[in-house]
C-alpha cells in the first residue's frame, strides 16, 4: 500500500456534503473518528507482528543467568502473603466502618439504611476474626480482660 492510496482513504468523506461537515460538529467528530479507525486498520498488521516478537521472545528473555525473581531471600513470597493478609484485614475493617457510617447517614436522611448496617458490621467483624486468626498465626496470644480495666 502506498502513500498515496493512505492519504486518499484518510482524504475521503464518506458522500457527506461540506456544507454539513463546515456546520455540524458531530459530523466533523465521526469523520475524524472514521480516519482514525483507517490508520489503525492501517497499522494493525504491524502491531500484531512486533506482538508475536515479544511474545515468542519471552520465554528466551527469562531463561538468563542471575535473573531471580525473588532475589536471595527465600522468605519473600511468605512475607509479601503476610502483608496481603494483612492490608486485607485493615481494609476489611475500613470498609465496615464506613457502611456503618453510610447507614447512620442514611438513618438521618430518613431512607432505607438496614442493608449497609449488616454489611458493615459483617465487614467489621470479619475484619476482626482475621486480625484474631492473623496474630494466632503469629504465635501471639491474645490477652482477655475479666477485670474490665480495674
Amino acid at each position: 500500500m502506498s502513500l498515496r492510496s493512505i492519504r486518499a482513504r484518510l482524504a475521503y468523506r464518506l458522500d457527506v456534503d461540506n456544507e454539513v461537515l463546515e456546520r455540524s460538529r458531530l459530523a466533523r467528530v465521526g469523520n475524524r473518528l472514521i480516519q482514525l479507525a483507517l490508520i489503525m486498520r492501517l497499522v494493525e498488521p504491524v502491531l500484531l507482528l512486533v506482538a508475536t516478537l515479544i511474545l515468542m521472545s519471552a520465554s528466551a528473555l527469562a531463561q538468563q543467568a542471575g535473573g531471580d525473581i525473588f532475589g536471595q531471600n527465600d522468605q519473600t513470597v511468605g512475607n509479601s502473603f503476610r502483608q496481603i493478609i494483612r492490608w486485607g484485614r485493615n481494609l476489611l475493617f475500613l470498609i465496615g466502618v464506613a457502611g456503618v457510617g453510610w447507614g447512620a447517614a442514611n438513618i438521618m436522611l430518613e431512607k432505607p439504611y438496614m442493608k449497609q448496617m449488616i454489611g458493615g458490621g459483617a465487614s467489621m467483624g470479619f475484619g476482626g476474626i482475621a486480625a484474631l486468626v492473623y496474630s494466632f498465626s503469629q504465635g501471639r496470644a491474645v490477652d482477655l480482660d475479666t477485670d474490665l480495666g480495674n
